[in-house]
C-alpha cells in the first residue's frame, strides 16, 4: 500500500485544509451578526437593552445629546438658554449624578445656552471645547464657570482619542489643527462614537466645506447613526458626505416651526435618496438610540415605547474621572480591536493540525471558495470624487454586497479597474448575508463596513470605466460601470 502521507495530493489536501483554518481564524467579517430584518433594511437593527444609551433630547431649536455608558455619561451641547433647565430635568429623570465628559460642540447659544445650570448641577470630569470662542456673554460665562470649578479643560483637535471607557471609542474627527477661519460652525468638535460594530457620528453644526474637508481625510466616517450637522441646513449633508458615511439611521434636532426653515428640503431629498430612516426631534420628540455593540434599536418620545425607562445605571461615585487624550495619526493601516461586552462569543475556531516536518505549506494561496459566490455583486459605485479626484482619493469607491442567504469569503479576490493594471487584492474578509463593504481607492482605518485600496492617485477613469470584481481564481464575478449598467 502506497504510504498516502507522502503523496503530493495529500500534501495539497493539507495544506489548503491549513490555508482555510488561518483564514476563517482570522477573518474581517463584514457584519458581525445574523441579519435582522426591519422595515428600513438595516441589518442591525434589533430590540435590545444594550449597555450604550444614546438620547437625542428634545431642546426645540438647538441640540443636546446625552451617551449612558454603564456608569459612564457623556453629554454633547445643551441647548438654548430657555431650555436648561429641561435638560437638568432630563438628566435627573434618568438618574445621571455626574457627567464624565461635557462637550461643547461649538460656542452658539443654541448649544451651550445651557450649560451653566448643567454646571451648576452636576459634577463634570472634563470638559472638551471646539476653542473658537465668540463675543457672547454665555460663552464668557461658560468658560469662566468652568475656570471657577477648575474642571479639566480641553480644546478638541483632529485625531485626538478620548479614553473613557476600554470598550468605548471616541474620535474627535474635527475641527483639524488649521481651523476653517473663524466660523464657529463650520469648527464644531465632530466625534465618532463607537461600541463594538455600531458606530454614532456627532456633527454639531458642520457644514459643507468641513464636510467636504473631512471626506478627503483617512480617518473613519461610516457610522450606522448620524446626528444631522446644522439642524439640517441646506449647507450641510452633501451627497458626498453621505456616500462616506453610509448612515442607516439619522436624527436631526430641530424645532416645531423654527424661522430658519430647517431642516432643508434639499437635506432631506438627499437623506432620502441615501436611502435613510429619519427621525426629527419636533416630529418624534426626544430620540433613545440602544446598542449592544453588534445591534441597535431606535425609540421615539411620540412613539409607543417609553425613552425614559433606563435599563443600564447611571448612578455614579464622587471623585474625579480624567479622560486621557492621544493624538492619532491620520491614516493609521489596522486599529488595534476593541473589546466588545455583552457580545456573544463567536464560535470556536478548532485548533490548527501540526504540520509533518516533511510538508512545506505553499506560499500562493489556493483558490478556497466558502459560500456561493454568485450572491456577491457589485452594488453601487462612485468613479468622478467630488472635487479634485486627486485630493479626494477616498471619493472613489465601490460597495460590495451579498444579498444571499450565507455567508461568503472573499479572501483573495481582487477589484480593479478596466486596465487591471492596479488590483486590489481582498484580506479574509467574511461577508454576510445582507450586509455590504465599500472599497475606497485611498488610504484609511479598515473596519467591519469599509476597505482602502492604498492607492496615492485615481484609479477609476472618470468615464467609461469600468468596476471588475474577480474571485480568487480569476472569474468574474460582476462589473459595473459608473452609471450602474454592466
Amino acid at each position: 500500500m502506497k504510504h498516502l502521507k507522502n503523496s503530493p495530493a495529500c500534501t495539497r489536501a493539507i495544506a489548503v485544509i491549513l490555508v482555510l483554518l488561518l483564514l476563517l481564524s482570522c477573518a474581517v467579517i463584514v457584519g458581525c451578526t445574523s441579519p435582522l430584518s426591519t422595515s428600513s433594511g438595516s441589518s442591525r437593527q434589533a430590540d435590545n437593552n444594550g449597555k450604550l444609551s444614546a438620547y437625542f433630547l428634545d431642546v426645540g431649536q438647538g441640540d443636546s445629546e446625552l451617551l449612558i455608558f454603564g456608569n459612564r455619561t457623556i453629554l454633547i451641547d445643551a441647548g438654548e438658554t430657555d431650555m436648561s433647565d429641561r435638560v437638568v430635568a432630563d438628566l435627573q429623570k434618568l438618574g445621571v449624578t455626574r457627567i464624565d465628559l461635557l462637550v461643547a460642540t461649538h460656542s452658539h447659544s443654541d448649544h451651550i445656552g445651557g450649560m451653566e445650570k448643567v454646571l451648576a448641577a452636576f459634577p463634570v470630569g472634563q470638559v472638551l471645547d471646539a476653542g473658537v470662542p465668540a463675543s457672547s456673554s454665555i460663552y464668557e460665562h461658560f468658560l469662566n464657570e468652568i475656570d471657577n470649578k477648575q474642571i479639566p479643560y480641553m480644546v478638541a483637535e483632529q485625531g485626538q482619542s478620548i479614553d473613557l471607557d476600554p470598550a468605548l471609542q471616541i474620535l474627535v474627527l474635527s475641527p483639524p489643527k488649521q481651523h476653517f477661519g473663524d466660523d464657529p460652525n463650520a469648527n464644531s468638535v465632530v466625534l465618532r462614537i463607537s461600541y463594538g460594530t455600531i458606530n454614532f457620528l456627532f456633527t454639531g453644526d458642520m457644514g459643507g466645506e468641513a464636510e467636504d474637508a473631512l471626506v478627503k481625510t483617512g480617518y473613519p466616517l461610516d457610522a450606522q447613526i448620524l446626528k444631522v450637522g446644522h439642524h439640517g441646513s441646506e449647507y450641510s449633508t452633501s451627497k458626498a458626505f453621505l456616500a462616506r458615511v453610509h448612515p442607516e439611521v439619522a436624527v436631526i434636532e430641530v424645532g416645531k416651526d423654527n424661522p430658519y426653515g430647517h431642516p432643508h428640503q434639499a437635506t432631506l431629498q438627499n437623506l432620502a435618496d441615501a436611502g435613510v430612516t429619519v427621525y426629527r426631534t419636533d416630529r418624534d420628540g426626544t430620540i433613545l438610540v440602544r446598542s449592544d455593540g453588534v445591534s441597535y434599536s431606535v425609540t421615539t418620545g411620540n412613539g409607543s415605547g417609553s425613552v425614559w425607562t433606563t435599563t443600564t445605571s447611571a448612578q455614579q461615585t464622587s471623585g474625579t474621572v480624567t479622560a486621557t487624550m492621544e493624538t492619532l495619526s491620520p491614516a493609521p493601516v489596522l486599529p488595534t480591536p476593541s473589546p466588545i461586552p455583552t457580545v456573544p462569543t463567536p464560535p470556536t475556531v478548532p485548533p490548527l493540525p501540526t504540520i509533518p516536518s516533511n510538508i512545506s505549506v505553499p506560499v500562493t494561496l489556493p483558490p478556497v471558495q466558502i459560500g456561493n459566490a454568485s450572491s456577491v455583486y457589485i452594488s453601487a459605485t462612485q468613479f468622478d470624487a467630488p472635487g479634485d479626484d486627486r485630493a479626494n482619493l477616498n471619493g472613489e469607491w465601490v460597495r460590495i454586497a451579498n444579498r444571499g442567504d450565507s455567508a461568503v469569503l472573499i479572501a483573495g479576490w481582487t477589484l480593479s479597474d478596466r486596465t487591471g493594471a492596479h488590483l486590489y487584492v481582498f484580506p479574509a474578509v467574511l461577508l454576510l448575508p445582507s450586509t455590504s463593504v465599500t472599497v475606497f481607492t485611498g488610504s484609511g482605518t479598515m473596519n467591519d463596513t469599509a476597505l482602502y485600496m492604498g492607492q496615492t492617485t485615481p484609479l477609476f477613469g472618470n468615464n467609461g470605466d469600468v468596476a471588475i470584481l474577480r474571485d480568487s481564481a480569476g472569474t468574474i464575478i460582476d462589473q459595473k460601470t459608473e452609471d450602474g449598467t454592466a
